[in-house]
């Protein structure tokens, strides 16, 4: 007899990969020739060099459908397991299915998973050893004891109707439904690897999810090798002789234990590992290594193991356009452009989108002769969203390689480009001083939309963080940035497409530099790349005017379209609430009339646009022909 499922039940598999095209052929194959299968698998490559798209895309019809998504970096497995997450639900998915690539569900797997959604969040099957599958490829340590086990008899011992609750080993196999992940958010990508499912899991406990091992689904993986090494006291110690897996383990363990289990348990950790590596396997390098990490983890700072990496180093070589949008300054707008045309290495191209300019602008642009200046006057005031999105746009279909967004009231050094093409990443930002010379860079280190309390999101700063440009490294990590000096490559608009014109004004910077983020690009402030505001920097704007309704509405898309949980998607509710009744207290009705309509007009914003996501690249492509 068939197994059946109910076919109201949307059930996708993740799984994620890099640079083992052999394995995770095989765990595609058998996901989708199982008793029960998924409606749909999503391989999430991780800028995989082998040919791991090119096989994953000829495999022949396996009854299910089977979609690659290529990251433009290696984001390792916590990176794309999260963008696996947010891809999932994209797809409808009632319920995720997460595996690596190195393992194999058994046939009935998903089968014996699927019943226990009914009264479970994450269920997950027996992990055991390949070749020998009587054996627990990752010893568990059964909920509240000190009972370690590690064969599957004595698992199966501990259940109770085939269950032990309390634990689960992700992500090898593991089944989780979509109210969880809506819940706690997606994993958290800065891990890059290890420890970011025992985070998961922790969260997810801490969430009150209800969580159990199926004994009798098997998901079967290769030996771990000295994993579980034994030492003193009957502890054991995760060994291995990868120097980037070693360094990653020891931080974000640290970080696991310090946030989830407290300080007197993570001191309990780095004790253990001086030991371990001190007087078990004695190998002061490698004891170098973990303290190096478990400093990093105390401090918070998850960049380390970028220096166990090799990044991909984009051409430096290819066309750049430049990308200003301006209305009615065009004194500052000539500040601007004199700025570009001084450049050691000037745009080969640059486009100026007039958003319908009342004052000399026109005349202006009329009287100049820069090289490969291209003026794209619009018949009505679009703001600086519908600027930079028909800017882009153009300077995308033209072909440039590079497009550097900027307003018309910044000017850039002599060396600010030269600058940017020498760093070469994907998506870069200069950073802006005052008139005069201080620091005055705004872009957000720490974007925080997975904590309901944190009202402001910009938790962080390049200037808040650093001060002054001498104490900054020469490339900072930023969560999001401003149209003021920001260059992306067209791989990337390739795949998050163009700015959203339906911003108007404000956080349409923001809400670009999110989906590049989460489309794994890393965004990065560059030290010494210099850009000068002609204006005072003043954040300061008037919430009563007609600016504070764009500033409130678009805030609140920002958290509808990318909070990580449901209380955080809640926050413009309470924004709302507390606006209004403070409204007595801050100089009257004006500004709750804004709060209150934003909130209304929302609701248009929650989603993005067509012509601004992906599909825009591919119907403007189509429309060249």
């Amino acid at each position: 007899m068939v197994p059946v499922r109910d076919p109201s039940t949307r059930v996708v598999a993740v799984a994620v990969t890099f640079n083992r095209a052999d394995l995770v052929e095989r765990l595609v194959r058998a996901a989708a020739t199982g008793s029960v299968v998924p409606d749909e698998i999503v391989v999430i490559d991780n800028a995989s060099t082998d040919d791991t798209v090119e096989r994953l895309q000829n495999l022949p019809d396996l009854g299910t459908r089977v979609s690659v998504v290529t990251l433009a970096t290696n984001t390792g497995g916590a990176g794309g397991f999260a963008e696996g997450m947010r891809q999932a639900l994209g797809r409808q998915a009632d319920l995720v299915w997460l595996m690596d690539d190195d393992g194999v569900p058994a046939t009935d797997c998903l089968e014996l998973l699927l019943p226990h959604m009914r009264d479970y969040d994450f269920v997950g099957p027996a992990v055991v050893t390949e070749g020998r599958e009587t054996e627990l490829c990752f010893p568990i340590r059964l909920p509240n004891t000190a009972t370690v086990v590690r064969r599957v008899q004595a698992l199966d011992a501990a259940a109770r109707e085939g269950l032990v609750e309390g634990i689960v080993i992700p992500f090898n196999g593991v089944l989780l439904s979509r109210d969880l992940i809506e819940g706690i958010g997606v994993v958290e990508a800065k891990y890059f690897i290890w420890g970011d499912d025992v985070e998961y899991l922790w969260r997810a406990e801490k969430a009150g999810a209800r969580i159990a091992t199926v004994v009798k689904a098997r998901f079967i993986h290769p030996a771990v090798g000295d994993l579980g090494t034994p030492m003193v006291f009957g502890q054991t110690y995760n060994h291995t002789p990868s120097d980037l897996k070693a360094y990653c383990m020891a931080r974000n363990n640290w970080a696991n234990l310090r946030t989830y289990r407290g300080l007197p348990h993570a001191v309990a950790f780095a004790l253990k590992t001086i030991w371990f590596y001190l007087l078990t396997r004695r190998d002061p390098a490698r004891l170098r290594l973990m303290l190096r990490g478990i400093t990093d983890g105390r401090r918070g700072d998850f960049s380390g193991h970028q220096r166990f990496l090799k990044t991909p180093h984009l051409q430096s070589t290819g066309s750049v356009a430049a990308v200003i949008v301006t209305y009615n300054r065009a004194d500052l707008l000539a500040g601007c452009l004199d700025g570009l045309a001084e450049g050691s290495r000037r745009p080969d191209a640059t486009y100026v989108v007039d958003n319908a300019s009342t004052d000399h602008t026109a005349h202006l642009l009329a009287q100049r002769h820069d090289p490969g200046l291209q003026v794209l006057r619009q018949e009505t005031n679009s703001g600086g969203a519908g600027g930079f999105h028909v800017g882009v746009k153009a300077a995308f279909d033209a072909g440039h390689d590079w497009i550097w967004l900027m307003d018309d009231d910044v000017v850039a050094a002599p060396d600010c480009l030269a600058t940017l093409l020498t760093t070469a990443g994907p998506a870069m930002s200069v950073t802006r001083s005052d008139r005069h010379g201080h620091l005055v860079e705004k872009a957000a280190t720490r974007f925080d939309l997975r904590r309901p309390w944190q009202i402001k999101p910009k938790a962080a700063s390049v200037e808040s963080d650093y001060g002054t440009r001498a104490a900054m490294p020469a490339t900072v990590p930023v969560d999001n940035v401003a149209f003021e000096g920001f260059m992306v490559h067209r791989s990337v608009i390739d795949r998050v497409g163009f700015p959203d014109p339906s911003f108007f004004i404000f956080y349409d910077d923001c809400d670009y530099a999110i989906r590049i983020r989460r489309a794994g690009f890393p965004i990065v402030a560059v030290r010494d790349a210099v850009m000068t505001r002609q204006l005072d920097f003043d954040q300061q704007h008037d919430l009563s005017g007609w600016k504070g309704y764009y500033m409130y509405r678009n805030l609140f898309a920002v958290h509808q379209r990318y909070g990580e949980n449901a209380l955080v998607r809640a926050k413009p509710w309470l924004i709302t609430a507390a606006v209004v009744a403070l409204s007595p207290f801050r100089g009257g009705t004006a500004e709750a009339r804004n709060v209150i309509r934003a909130l209304k007009d929302v609701r248009g914003l929650r989603h993005l646009p067509a012509q601004a996501g992906p599909e825009g690249v591919e119907a403007s492509i189509d429309s060249r022909g």
